[in-house]
């Protein structure tokens, strides 16, 4: 975990460097490149997801940390990415959205907003197709207890027709005959 930390770290430093980009025809263009903080946060994501859960969820105490000590939209945004589209073990997409609705939209940068409104979007499609979820299950178990309702019904209804025909007497039966 150490060595994770080093390395964002040391990301975050070379990625906000100036560098030269060089043209063939013109010459060496001078350029200041800075690494785009939505760019980043989602390869951050992709990296974290390859991780291994409980390193996962490590990463999300990290990123709580980090938030409740600067709750900036940067750090929100970095702990909402996980907890919308991390692994089952720590999605939490509920709180995600309540994170979103309080960023701070003027202190955020453009990537940042843009970031935020798909997250946005997304999160949102997610908990309505979850709620669907939640409702076609309790319909399919309410389903599920009326159908064995009615089969004990039936049950109770096939021992009936069985007791009847066991009370018959012979008289009767030959009669029938």
């Amino acid at each position: 975990m150490p060595n994770f930390l080093i390395y964002i770290v040391l990301i975050l430093i070379v990625g906000c460097q100036p560098m030269a980009v060089q043209r063939h025809e013109e010459g060496p263009v001078p350029v200041t490149l800075r690494v785009d903080d939505a760019a980043y946060w989602l390869e951050e994501w992709q990296r974290t997801m390859t991780l291994p859960a409980d390193q996962v969820t490590q990463a999300v105490t990290l990123r709580e940390q980090e938030f409740a000590s600067s709750p900036d939209p940067r750090t929100r945004l970095r702990l909402v990415l996980l907890l919308a589209e991390g692994p089952q073990g720590v999605r939490d997409e509920r709180r995600a959205l309540a994170l979103l609705e309080k960023l701070d939209a003027a202190h955020a940068s453009p990537s940042t907003l843009a970031l935020a409104a798909l997250l946005d979007q997304v999160v949102r499609k997610q908990v309505v197709a979850g709620d669907k979820i939640a409702t076609l299950r309790q319909g399919l178990n309410e389903s599920t207890e009326r159908v064995k309702e009615l089969e004990r019904q039936l049950q109770e209804l096939t021992d009936i027709e069985q007791s009847i025909q066991q009370r018959e007497t012979p008289v009767e039966r030959k009669e029938m005959e």
